[in-house]
């Protein structure tokens, strides 16, 4: 039988290279981004998320006020790729898990529900990527089938390299959702983030 429980693994480790400051605490709107992240999956009632994480001191009081669990990733320096297979090393009871990095705080809740929603559909795909106007985007929706094959994977080109593998077992799900591709890898990106039209959309958001 499939196990269409979904989790959700966000990942925190980056080393905010282009970045004054530690990305996963910068705010946008009322809220850091990784509270944003949080919340995103928290609010859809995810029964797992896992945050992968460097700097503990800093994000396990924030974590510790959520249900996400904390994972911290001693060799974040090799690369997003290492926090994947940290966090995807959790035990989860689990069909499969939406992955996000934190930098992209602001998807919608209706882009979650669209790609559960292709996967009740559908379960014979290994992954579900949101697609708007014809880009793909995060967070897409990964079978847990494909956990022991992170975990043994090389990490050349890291995660996208690994899911090039299986561009016959995906699946695009269209979305109205521009936010799929927006991120914040500069602080002129975070600027953007903030600009008050971007402030009443996280009070909608937040109101759902």
């Amino acid at each position: 039988m499939t196990n269409h429980k979904s989790g959700a693994l966000i990942l925190a480790a980056g080393l905010s290279t282009r970045m004054k400051g530690f990305k996963p605490l910068l705010r946008v709107g009322d809220k850091r981004l990784i509270e944003h992240a949080i919340t995103l999956f928290e609010n859809l009632d995810i029964p797992s998320v896992t945050v992968v994480g460097n700097r503990s001191q800093e994000l396990t009081p924030i974590i510790a006020q959520t249900s996400s669990r904390p994972v911290y990733n001693d060799n974040f320096q090799d690369g997003m790729f290492s926090s994947i297979q940290c966090g995807v090393k959790e035990p989860k009871d689990c069909g499969a898990f939406f992955l996000l990095p934190v930098d992209i705080p602001l998807v919608h809740p209706a882009t979650l529900k669209k790609l559960l929603h292709a996967r009740d559909n559908d379960a014979s795909r290994l992954i579900y990527y949101p697609q708007f106007l014809g880009r793909r985007g995060h967070p897409p929706l990964i079978s847990a089938k494909l956990i022991p094959e992170i975990l043994n994977y090389d990490g050349q080109d890291g995660m996208r390299g690994l899911l090039r593998r299986y561009t016959d077992k995906a699946l695009a799900v269209p979305v109205e959702d521009q936010f799929i591709t927006i991120d914040a890898d500069t602080r002129e990106d975070v600027l953007h983030l903030r600009k008050p039209f971007l402030q009443t959309f996280l009070k909608k958001m937040t109101s759902m």
